[in-house]
């Protein structure tokens, strides 16, 4: 599993059906949240802000704006905060201010703005649940399920009330009425799964372990493929029966599906160490966190990153110290590119938790992100030594040794890793790929080479260790026609990666087939319009054809396109004609 992709493991809590069929509800939550906050896009540079000298309206105003459009909800919660206390006539201002902070979890300071917009509009999607979560926060419940239903169950509600609700009448100790709510999702397949997972949680509340062990049982089919959450809850069941064994089995079954999972290890430890069973849910408030972060975790798979924020806010707001949504809320993060907030985030994930090595994986990347590189070292080293029996750090020490050029560190965390996974023959291809472009360059092609080879062998029509290895043959003058037919395979595989066919091209090149050349590289510039070594190659076929002022062309062409210093120098030698292959380039 890549490195980068590690914390992903711990928020799988809605599984693939869900994803695939609530598409019909994720939409128009997008929109009502695209139309209050601004906009999902993210930025390509990040706006530094300065808080306002004046106590101008317009000055705050336009300023939370501009935060908006950056993705700095704290920012703009500041602003149009300030904004709307200047103007509290403005209704979109308020609206605007009102979901700054809840986006920026500041869902107690958000509350009094909401109840004016419930009296405004008491379908209110957001300001309901802000009313709502204060009430349940006060555990006054039937003024917290008045105001649940006033909200129309159609689109995202139509998911939201019913397990509202049934978490609502938990609070009221009314299980008969919490069943009947979560029978409002039945009907819908996708949603049976959803459904019957809370409806194992609210028995278990109740101390109906055997009708809980039933529902959570049933809920995802096989438990070991359940998502983490569902099985900690049927396994927390089992603990509570007085079941340990079949405990201890389930979470040795999840850990052989999910190697990479680092809280069954928890689990397995505190079984042994005779400590008791930890119940998922505690009060009607978690359970309506909980379902509040699967709605969020649903979301943020569909890339619907702003709505997604939102829910997981709400949840937080109920159950401030749930580590699986603090990661999910420094991803959403991540994906704004609010580094330096993700980062804040993961570190308020306890050194003690089972998430906490997930959340360090995560911060590390944050680091690298923000060219806090040497951070993101130390942090990964730390974790090296920390547990000796994990590779991901390695990994993602590896890569970012890589990406910062110290390609012999790279292959040297990349050793590591592959021995702590038992060496070449128990590692994918995606590895054994990542260490030989290390290896390669680092200068170590044989090394490289066989890690390549060795890719293919597990990976037969693998097209990026083809090309990786095609073209470095060719770049080398070696082993032509296994190249040209490695690399046919490869454009087969991926028709639209200009990459790929840029490698063919330059097959054909060094074979001396320039129209062949110019036809594939040709294509390769019109996928790729701004890679420069992609330019550099057309030049130099159109030069071998005769097409002299197309070939300079391309090389200026690649000269603007930011090249590395070696192509930036051989290109400008071309021009010059101070190269053997470009012949009498400057008198043309």
């Amino acid at each position: 599993m890549s490195a980068e992709n590690a914390a992903g493991w711990e928020l799988q809590t809605q599984d693939k059906f869900l994803k695939r069929h609530l598409l019909n509800i994720v939409i128009p939550m997008t929109a009502l949240a695209l139309s209050a906050c601004g906009t999902m896009s993210q930025p390509a540079d990040r706006a530094e802000f300065e808080y306002p000298q004046s106590n101008s309206f317009s000055g705050n105003f336009l300023a939370g704006k501009a935060a908006q459009i950056e993705n700095r909800t704290d920012y703009a919660a500041r602003y149009l905060l300030r904004a709307y206390e200047i103007d509290p006539g403005n209704d979109d201002l308020r609206r605007r201010a009102f979901l700054a902070l809840i986006a920026e979890g500041r869902i107690a300071d958000a509350e009094p703005v909401a109840r004016v917009l419930v009296d405004e509009n008491p379908e209110d999607l957001f300001a309901v649940m802000t009313v709502m979560d204060a009430e349940i926060r006060d555990q006054d419940y039937q003024a917290a399920l008045d105001a649940v239903s006033t909200l129309p169950q159609r689109g995202i509600t139509a998911l939201i009330v019913p397990l509202a609700k049934a978490w609502i009448y938990t609070g009221l100790d009314q299980p008969q009425n919490a069943m009947a709510a979560l029978n409002e999702l039945q009907g819908n397949g996708s949603l049976n799964p959803l459904s019957e997972y809370h409806r194992g949680l609210i028995l278990a509340y109740f101390d109906d372990l055997n009708a809980a062990e039933v529902a959570l049982a049933s809920a995802y089919g096989d438990p070991a493929d359940a998502p983490l959450r569902a099985a900690e809850a049927l396994g927390s069941v089992y603990e509570r029966k007085g079941q340990t064994q079949k405990a201890s089995l389930l979470y040795e079954s999840y850990m052989d599906r999910h190697p990479q999972s680092l809280a069954m290890p928890y689990h397995l430890d505190r079984l042994a160490k005779g400590e008791p069973p930890t119940s998922v849910i505690l009060t009607p408030a978690s359970g309506l966190a909980e379902a509040y972060l699967d709605i969020a975790t649903l979301l943020s798979q569909e890339n619907a990153v702003d709505p997604a924020l939102l829910m997981a806010r709400y949840s937080l707001s109920l159950r401030p110290g749930d580590d699986i949504t603090r990661l999910l809320v420094g991803e959403i993060m991540e994906i704004q590119e609010r580094f330096d907030a993700a980062v804040i985030v993961y570190e308020s994930i306890p050194k003690d938790s089972p998430h906490s090595w997930n959340a360090r994986l995560r911060a590390a990347s944050s680091y690298e992100q923000l060219g806090k590189t040497d951070d993101a070292i130390a942090l990964l080293e730390t974790m090296v030594n920390e547990r000796s029996d994990r590779p991901d750090a390695l990994i993602q020490l590896g890569d970012i040794l890589r990406i910062d050029q110290d390609f012999a560190g790279a292959a040297n965390a990349y050793d590591r890793a592959i021995e702590r996974l038992g060496g070449t023959d128990a590692v994918g291809w995606r590895l054994l790929y990542r260490r030989g472009i290390a290896y390669e360059r680092a200068g170590n092609w044989p090394k490289a080479e066989a890690d390549f080879l060795k890719a293919l062998e597990l990976e037969p029509n693998q097209p990026y260790v083809m090309n990786y290895l095609g073209y470095s043959w060719v770049d080398m003058g070696k082993n032509f026609d296994q190249a040209e037919d490695m690399l046919k395979r490869a454009v087969e595989l991926q028709p639209d990666d200009g990459y790929i066919i840029d490698s063919l091209g330059w097959v054909y090149y060094k074979l001396g087939r320039y129209d062949d050349a110019v036809e594939q590289l040709e294509k390769a510039v019109e996928l790729k319009p701004d890679d420069p070594t992609i330019n550099d190659h057309l030049g130099d076929a159109y030069w071998q054809i005769g097409r002299f002022h197309e070939a300079r062309f391309q090389w200026h062409r690649a000269l603007s396109f930011n090249p590395t210093d070696e192509l930036r120098a051989d290109v400008q030698a071309k021009l010059d004609g101070k190269t053997p292959h470009a012949g009498d380039v400057a008198a043309n």
